[in-house]
């Protein structure tokens, strides 16, 4: 063997040395990293060290040290929240609002408590008007409550101006109405030239009358409240010819008319209003858990698992619902890219939620359909039929992403 030929093969053999020396460091700092890692998942959420400084604690720790979610909603509309049975001649009136609050936000509020407390009852609900709602930044920041649940359309100016406002996925699907009395023979918003008409003041249903208004060049009134009630008051008085809000709130405030068959909701909508809940941007962990609770209602419906079926799907061999349900563990392919040991995570511990979170919420709530027809059903006091708000595959625009 050539002198050359020699130095080539040292060269190859060094190579080859440091390549698998290269190799093995890696490895073993994977692993102590996955380790790590896995370790701090593993470690029980009740026993989780508090910082003694908030501002230093998630959202989550936060919450868990509380011991109740916030909850920012409405608490005067019919369907999505509302406080009933309350005795003013006792002295607990907060106490009693807060046990006889309930509505489709509502629920959104009992499923997140549910999913980190396995409590519907570990909600304090903070009651919110429209202005109160539009101070959503200060509010959030200043932790006077965690979550906004309190049907709010989603729009740009809300959320890419400097509200650090994070918004949810879309819980309801709603649209700009009008409501009317039937023996006016009013068909459309142009027929309403010469009338008053009562808005809710600081909403994007203001805003879209404003617009209307003026593309259609007609000579209508608007007169904004503060109040619902007063709206609804000066309707009832003939004072308003005419009522504009969201079309879920208008069969709200027709149910609760004397003669609802002599009013009409007309066909023509005149805007789009997504409803979302929403968060601070601050915290990612929070977004996410928000998020995917959400989420979680509505794939328990597209998986059919509810309340009355869940304890039968536990022993389901489909393995979408398995990983669902927190039966089988979640693959995280970190290690795989390096050929070295798949770790295995639950998706509630991806979330910093417990692996059966989604059985919880399920329990306790049940799925997206079965909290629609709660209070939206055929047998309630504000029947909405579903339309967009169906799954996708059912004709609707409700949707989640992939649970795996």
């Amino acid at each position: 063997m050539t002198l050359s030929r020699r130095i080539s093969s040292k060269i190859i053999l060094l190579i080859l040395i440091c390549l698998v020396s290269f190799i093995v460091t890696v490895r073993i700092y994977v692993d102590h990293h996955l380790k790590k890692c896995s370790d701090q998942n593993n470690t029980p959420h009740h026993t989780l060290t508090q910082p003694p400084n908030t501002s230093d604690q998630s959202i989550l720790e936060q919450v868990m040290e509380r011991g109740k979610l916030n909850c920012g909603v409405y608490g005067n509309l019919a369907g999505f929240s509302n406080v009933s049975q309350i005795d003013m001649t006792q002295d607990n009136i907060e106490e009693q609002k807060q046990e006889n609050t309930s509505g489709f936000d509502i629920d959104i509020c009992k499923a997140i408590a549910v999913a980190i407390f396995n409590d519907p009852k570990a909600v304090k609900y903070k009651y919110l008007d429209s202005e109160e709602r539009l101070k959503s930044k200060e509010h959030l920041e200043s932790k006077k409550y965690d979550v906004l649940s309190r049907n709010t359309t989603w729009t740009v100016s809300r959320d890419v101006s400097d509200n650090n406002i994070e918004f949810g996925p879309i819980v309801f699907y709603d649209g700009q109405g009008i409501l009317v009395r039937k023996n006016s023979e009013v068909k459309s918003l142009n027929d309403l030239n010469g009338t008053t008409i009562c808005v809710k003041a600081g909403t994007t249903n203001q805003e879209n009358l404003d617009d209307e208004k003026e593309n259609r060049q007609l000579t209508f009134q608007i007169k904004p409240f503060r109040s619902q009630k007063d709206i609804n008051r000066r309707y009832k008085q003939g004072e308003c010819q005419a009522v504009t809000a969201d079309k879920s709130q208008l069969v709200g405030l027709l149910s609760s008319l004397n003669n609802p068959s002599e009013h009409t909701i007309l066909p023509e909508t005149l805007s789009k209003e997504p409803l979302a809940p929403a968060v601070i941007d601050s915290d990612q962990q929070w977004v996410e858990i928000v998020r995917w609770v959400v989420f979680t209602l509505i794939e328990a419906e597209e998986l059919g698992i509810n309340q009355n079926n869940l304890e039968e799907m536990k022993d389901s061999k489909d393995p979408k619902i398995r990983r669902f349900l927190g039966l089988e563990k979640q693959e995280k392919s970190i290690g795989s890219l390096l050929g070295l040991e798949k770790q295995e995570k639950s998706i509630g511990s991806l979330l910093g939620l417990e692996p059966d979170y989604a059985q919880r919420i399920i329990d306790k709530v049940g799925n997206y359909g079965e909290i629609y027809n709660r209070h939206f059903g055929p047998n309630t006091s504000t029947p909405i039929e579903r339309g967009l708000n169906n799954l996708w595959n059912n004709g609707g625009l409700i949707y989640s992403p992939p649970f795996r």
